[in-house]
């Protein structure tokens, strides 16, 4: 996505327009938890499209490790 907002950098020239889009492209889970911040909390909306991406990464980051942690435990049974 960031390569995609760099290569079109004279379409993607703000950060409102780069958030926009950024959320347009989001579905499911991910999508639901970039809404409820941008759209209910607006003292507390995005301010650049990298605390979005901080944001997502920090959601999906440990969600990972929990996943891997769970298969490790398992693959010990």
């Amino acid at each position: 996505m960031n390569d995609k907002l760099i290569a079109n950098v004279d379409q993607f020239n703000d950060e409102t327009i780069c958030i926009i889009y950024m959320m347009s492209r989001l579905k499911d889970d991910a999508a639901k938890h970039i809404f409820a911040q941008r759209c209910f909390d607006s003292s507390n909306s995005f301010t650049s499209i990298y605390e979005l991406f901080d944001h997502l990464k920090e959601i999906y980051d440990e969600l990972n490790k929990n996943r891997k942690s769970q298969r490790e435990y398992n693959a010990l049974r």
